[in-house]
């Protein structure tokens, strides 16, 4: 078997492979956000042969990997790694503080594991795991992921678009609601070119000026980022999908809020989704273990309920919780 790698200016994933003849395995993989303030993009999540890499450290970063560190766009990395054979999972939310993402990912003998998302608020920051060993048999591995810059951007810490080689960050409603700010100057730096560890964010504490739009009593962090937990899945087991663990939400606002649940279980193959329905109506069908509301009206109470389901059609029992909004 013969393999190509080469890491460049433009591809740092790139490979030719024959294709292996060897059965597949399944793996449930858990990250989970260790930080108190910061937020992921919707992750990408992949296994594949050692001899690619998604990032590698030192090295300029791809134009794959920088949509990811500057936007959160994690479809031209699943696009490329599709086509080298890799097996891809990827997520649709954000993952708030505290919460996890689960992902199913088939993966052959000898492949090892890789993930990134954009971290927010950052300008090019992302979490990343780089080519990490998979589990044999009933196994499960546990690693630490740790924040990196990409290189790609300085860091001026202002909001901006989050488009490629456009200064500035993206801030959807969940990371404005965190406590970012507005007006700020910018902080002068140059990108530096390759993809490192991140040395944190500056911030400050101005809402409406200083030098940064980050609020450095909420969005700072030390590594690792992200605990990642993955498991190679048995066959043949039968039984009930649980309902979500740890329904929790948080009011940001007369007109916004946000629910968080760790994940649900299942004993036959693997959770799917969760459906979330506001006052009895589904609202939402999601990979992730969060959501945030907007254009709620004031002074009133919502009735939240998150069921989960799994790749067999079985669903679980819908776990509840009322939030109420606050006044104006």
């Amino acid at each position: 078997m013969k393999f190509k790698y080469l890491i460049g200016a433009s591809a740092s994933v790139l490979a030719l492979a024959t294709a292996s003849q060897a059965t597949a395995a399944d793996y449930h993989v858990t990250v989970t956000n260790l930080t108190s303030g910061i937020h992921f993009t919707p992750l990408i999540v992949a296994t594949h042969n050692p001899s690619v890499a998604m990032f590698s450290s030192g090295t300029r970063a791809s134009e794959q990997l920088q949509a990811i560190a500057e936007g959160g766009d994690i479809s031209g990395m699943a696009s490329l790694l599709e086509s080298i054979g890799a097996g891809v999972a990827t997520g649709d939310g954000l993952v708030a503080p505290s919460m996890s993402a689960d992902f199913m990912v088939s993966g052959n003998p000898g492949d090892v594991l890789s993930l990134a998302g954009m971290l927010l608020p950052t300008n090019d920051g992302f979490v990343g795991l780089n080519s990490v060993h998979l589990p044999q048999g009933s196994m499960t591995y546990s690693y630490n992921a740790n924040g990196y810059d990409a290189g790609t951007e300085g860091n001026d810490e202002v909001i901006g678009s989050g488009a490629p080689g456009e200064a500035g960050f993206p801030a959807p409603p969940p990371i404005v609601a965190s406590g970012t700010g507005t007006g700020a100057s910018g902080i002068h730096v140059p990108a530096e070119g390759y993809v490192h560890i991140h040395r944190n964010v500056i911030g400050d504490l101005d809402p409406n000026g200083g030098v940064s739009d980050i609020n450095a009593a909420v969005h700072r962090w030390l590594n690792p980022v992200a605990r990642v937990t993955i498991t190679r899945m048995g066959d043949g087991s039968t039984g009930a999908v649980s309902a979500v663990n740890d329904l929790r939400g948080q009011t940001y606002s007369s007109t916004a809020v946000e629910i968080f649940w760790q994940p649900a279980t299942t004993a036959a193959g693997h959770i799917t989704g969760y459906e979330v329905s506001i006052n009895g109506e589904v609202v939402a069908s999601i990979d992730g273990q969060s959501y945030f509301q907007d254009g709620l009206s004031p002074a009133t109470d919502y009735m939240f309920q998150v069921t989960a389901m799994d790749s067999n059609g079985n669903r679980g029992e819908p776990a509840s919780i009322t939030l109420r909004t606050n006044d104006n």
